[in-house]
């Protein structure tokens, strides 16, 4: 029996995470988080899923949890978001640094047991587009975070390669930028999600920023964690995830569309004056990934946008849904 310890399964990436890790033949999936909280995961996962209350700060708990549940695979996920490492940097480096090298010491304890580490790392490792001339973004290019949690996820990365090194243990960095999708209620780039949310509800809503952003459906981040983790690979590799680049005004101009076509009404969504530009990089290059996981999916921005319509107009009819931007700090 295959067993996958994943960190954060209670988050928008971590539920979708586990969730596809289930339907493609993990038998024993356990998780680790501060709370138990699966409103994000559906109804029909929840009796499947094994759970610890943990703070992946702690080492001891850490350790225990890891060798108590003896995995054949960890995908760590837990992390501090932008806004609140800016507001609160050494939180943010704790959890997103001591963090990360408390699972990888636990995961050097579990030896052959242990057959693939994965790691979430961000397209915050690079700089601004502008300095990349070719058409797309490979993994290869020179790093230049424009934040903390840039520099942190590219710790998180060393670590990663020196884990590889030691132990000879098949592990594999996940560079991702704006996820969107239900469940992504946090941070600076869940912006596009509050904006699905509030056309669904008939709400109004502005992007505080503006520009080319490369775009991850949820359930595309989800299944290319956790092909990461079960597809055949050996060594050591940071990829991109798959994504689709596309201008703000292009995806506004694609939920004004869909939701149309949906019958949604009083659908008033844009852009706000004087939005910034967006910060992260775009275009990112994931040829190696495919290559690598050939499994890893890649929903359209149309159907994306569609499923995430349907959903939230289901939660607004429903009474459930919070149309609310959080970008945290």
């Amino acid at each position: 029996m295959t067993t996958a310890f994943v960190t954060g399964p209670t988050g928008c990436i971590g539920a979708a995470t586990v969730q596809y890790l289930l339907d493609h033949g993990i038998q024993r999936v356990v998780g680790m988080s501060r709370k138990r909280d699966f409103s994000r995961i559906a109804a029909s996962y929840h009796d499947r899923l094994e759970f610890i209350e943990g703070d992946i700060t702690s080492l001891d708990q850490v350790q225990e949890a890891i060798s108590s549940v003896a995995p054949n695979l960890i995908i760590h996920l837990a992390a501090f978001q932008t806004p609140d490492c800016m507001a609160r940097p050494l939180q943010g480096m704790e959890v997103n640094v001591i963090g990360t090298r408390n699972i990888i010491q636990a995961a050097s304890q579990l030896g052959s047991t242990l057959q693939r580490l994965v790691l979430a790392s961000s397209s915050a490792v690079y700089g601004p587009r502008e300095i990349y001339p070719g058409e797309t973004v490979t993994t290869d290019v020179p790093y230049l975070p424009p934040n903390l949690y840039g520099f942190w996820k590219i710790c998180n990365e060393g670590m990663g390669q020196a884990f590889h090194r030691e132990t000879g243990i098949p592990t594999v960095c996940i560079r991702l930028s704006t996820c969107y999708g239900p469940g992504r209620d946090l941070g600076m780039t869940s912006a596009p999600t509050a904006m699905l949310k509030c056309a669904a509800a008939g709400q109004r809503f502005r992007m505080p920023y503006q520009g080319r952003e490369h775009f991850h459906f949820v359930g595309d981040v989800g299944a290319g964690f956790a092909e990461a983790a079960i597809s055949p690979f050996k060594g050591y590799g940071a990829f991109n995830l798959r994504g689709i680049t596309v201008h703000t005004e292009e995806f506004i101009r694609t939920i004004q569309q869909v939701g149309g076509e949906l019958g949604l009404e009083n659908v008033d969504v844009g852009i706000e004056e004087g939005a910034q530009g967006m910060p992260f990089v775009n275009d990112l290059d994931a040829e190696a990934s495919l290559e690598a996981f050939p499994a890893m999916s890649l929903t359209s921005i149309e159907d994306g946008i569609r499923v995430s319509l349907k959903a939230f107009k289901a939660m607004a009819d429903a009474g459930e849904l919070e149309a609310a931007y959080n970008p945290g700090g």
